[in-house]
C-alpha cells in the first residue's frame, strides 16, 4: 500500500520595515510584481525591528542575533521562504546602495535569503514615478509632475516634498494633503498601472534595485 505524499506547507515571504504603512505598501507592490507568489504568503511583521542604519558595527552581531531569534520562532509555525527588510536611506541616491549592503551583510547568517528594500530618500520618492496613480487616491490632489524626466532618487525630504506637490495652488488651509497612511492606497493604484515594472515618467535607481530584488525572490 502506497503512503500518501506529505503535503508541504507553503513558504512565507516575511516583510519587515519601518512602520505598518511601509510594510503593507511593499506587500501590495510585491504581490503585483510576483503574481506567482500568493498574496496570503506575503506576511508583514511588526516585530522584529531590523533597522541597521544607525547601529554601530560592533553592535550589529548582537542585533542580528535578536532578530534571528524572533524569526526562528515564527518559522516554527510558518516556514519562511525569504525575508524582505525595508529601511529608508534618508539620503539621496546612491546612498541606498551602501545601506542595502549593510543590511544584507548584517543578516547574512540567517538561514533564509535576506533582501533589502531601500528607497532613497524615503518611499515617497518612488511615488513621484507614478503621478497619475498618486492623484487617483484623492481627486482633490494635483498629480505630482514636477520631476518629469528626472531622477527622483535625488529628491531630499521626499515625504515633505510630496505633501507640497499634491497641494493645488490656492488650496484652503484645511486641505487634506498626503499623509503616510495614504501610501498603501497609492501602492494599490501603482499595482494596477501598466508601467509598474517600467515607469517612463521619471527614473530611480533605488526603484530599479527594488524591481531586481523582487525578481530574485
Amino acid at each position: 500500500m502506497k503512503s500518501k505524499p506529505t503535503k508541504q506547507r507553503a513558504q512565507t515571504v516575511v516583510i519587515l520595515g519601518e512602520d505598518d504603512n511601509d510594510r503593507q505598501a511593499i506587500a501590495v507592490l510585491v504581490a503585483a510584481l510576483r503574481t506567482d507568489i500568493p498574496r496570503a504568503n506575503l506576511k508583514p511583521l511588526r516585530k522584529p525591528m531590523a533597522l541597521v542604519r544607525n547601529v554601530p558595527p560592533g553592535r550589529l552581531p548582537g542585533h542580528a542575533t535578536r532578530v534571528s531569534a524572533v524569526l526562528r520562532a515564527f518559522n516554527v509555525r510558518t516556514p519562511i521562504r525569504c525575508v524582505l527588510m525595508h529601511e529608508d536611506a534618508d539620503e539621496v541616491e546612491p546612498a541606498h546602495e551602501a545601506l542595502i549592503a549593510k543590511i544584507e551583510s548584517a543578516f547574512r547568517s540567517l538561514p533564509w535569503p535576506v533582501h533589502a528594500v531601500v528607497p532613497a530618500w524615503e518611499m515617497e520618492s518612488w511615488w513621484f514615478l507614478f503621478p497619475d496613480a498618486v492623484q487617483q487616491v484623492r481627486p482633490s490632489w494635483q498629480p505630482p509632475r514636477q520631476y518629469a524626466g528626472r531622477d527622483v532618487g535625488k529628491i531630499r525630504n521626499a515625504k515633505e516634498e510630496l505633501k507640497k506637490a499634491v497641494r493645488p495652488p490656492g488650496a484652503a488651509a484645511k486641505f487634506q494633503t498626503y499623509v503616510e497612511a495614504d501610501s498603501v492606497q497609492i501602492a494599490e493604484k501603482i499595482a494596477g498601472s501598466a508601467e509598474l515594472s517600467r515607469p517612463s515618467f521619471a527614473r530611480s535607481g533605488s526603484w530599479q534595485a527594488f524591481l531586481e530584488t523582487v525578481a530574485r525572490l
